[in-house]
C-alpha cells in the first residue's frame, strides 16, 4: 500500500470521509507537495501539521493521536 493511502487510513479513523481533503490540504501547505509524493522522511512535518490542523476541532487528545500514529508510519 502506498505511503498517502496508509496515511488516508490513519486520518480516516477519526475524520471519516474527510480524510483524503485534510491530507490534501496539510500536504499542500506545509510540504508544498502532492500526498501522492510523499516520502518517510515526510512525515514528522505532515504529522505537525495534521496535529495543528485537526486540534481546534477535535481538541488536543485526537489531534495528538492522529500525530503518534503518523509518526508511527516511519517505523
Amino acid at each position: 500500500m502506498a505511503l498517502n493511502e496508509r496515511l488516508t487510513a490513519v486520518l480516516r479513523e477519526d475524520l471519516g470521509p474527510s480524510a483524503g481533503i485534510v491530507l490534501l490540504k496539510c500536504t499542500k501547505k506545509s510540504l508544498g507537495k502532492s500526498p501522492a509524493d510523499l516520502t518517510p522522511a515526510d512525515l514528522p512535518a505532515l504529522a505537525e501539521a495534521c496535529h495543528r490542523a485537526v486540534g481546534p476541532a477535535l481538541g488536543e487528545n485526537v489531534a495528538a493521536r492522529i500525530r503518534q500514529d503518523i509518526l508511527a508510519l516511519k517505523a
